[in-house]
């Protein structure tokens, strides 16, 4: 860590402080906390706007350069949803579904459109890009180096082993979000999270009781019409 700190130092001319650092852990846990409360709008039933929506703006904020506003800009966003919902503005009743498993942004979205375009709605997103890396880093700790440690080694990513964290917040969200099916998204190069669709499939099918599939895609777009019949058919079964 010591080492890493010194090369960026280095490379930007720049002086790091652990003052620097909290000040820094404290806007991302803002940010983190920005992001948690906007996805839990879908929590309601039946849900205010489509899933789409949503990853769109979380995967976005991601590339947003100025951090500075960026928990402000996205409690815009979730503040102007909670008033149209008040309003009655709703998508109506659809199958709730959770994905879990690879990140969904990017090229990865077709799975998210071919669940949405045949008549499901998202209303969760477990994975890297949604729910599963936004626990706050403890800012009382003194140790700066250590609660970022903490915070990273404790998230479920599959390349943990053990990897009971990923297992506790997927029990979570199902029944905070009271969703009806779960889809696993298995990117091809993400092999750990291939390695635990039979750890998922045991606690969503077995233990938790609802329908459960895996999509195994990659970036490319030659699989979009497949991918749309299965979801289709899944859907249809719910």
């Amino acid at each position: 860590m010591i080492r890493f700190k010194e090369l960026l130092e280095e490379k930007f001319e720049v002086k790091i402080t652990e003052e620097a650092i909290a000040k820094e852990i404290k806007k991302r846990n803002g940010i983190n906390r920005a992001l948690n409360r906007l996805q839990y709008t879908m929590a309601q039933d039946p849900a205010p706007v489509m899933g789409l929506d949503i990853i769109n703006t979380v995967y976005g904020s991601g590339f947003q350069m100025n951090t500075d506003t960026l928990e402000e800009t996205i409690d815009a966003v979730t503040d102007k949803i909670e008033k149209e919902y008040q309003e009655g503005k709703n998508i109506g009743k659809k199958p709730r579904i959770l994905v879990t498993g690879s990140p969904s942004g990017g090229a990865a979205l077709k799975v998210i459109r071919a669940i949405e375009e045949n008549g499901g709605v998202v209303v969760c997103f477990e994975n890297c890009t949604g729910m599963k890396p936004l626990a706050e880093v403890d800012e009382e700790n003194p140790d700066v180096y250590d609660a970022l440690s903490r915070k990273y080694l404790s998230i479920g990513c599959s390349c943990m082993s053990p990897n009971k964290a990923r297992m506790e917040l997927l029990e979570k969200l199902i029944k905070d979000f009271k969703v009806d099916a779960v889809v696993d998204l298995v990117l091809q190069a993400c092999h750990t999270y291939n390695v635990e669709t039979a750890m998922v499939k045991k606690l969503v099918k077995d233990k938790m009781g609802i329908p459960y599939t895996v999509v195994e895609t990659d970036y490319s777009q030659a699989d979009v019409g497949q991918i749309q019949t299965r979801m289709a058919a899944f859907i249809e079964m719910l």
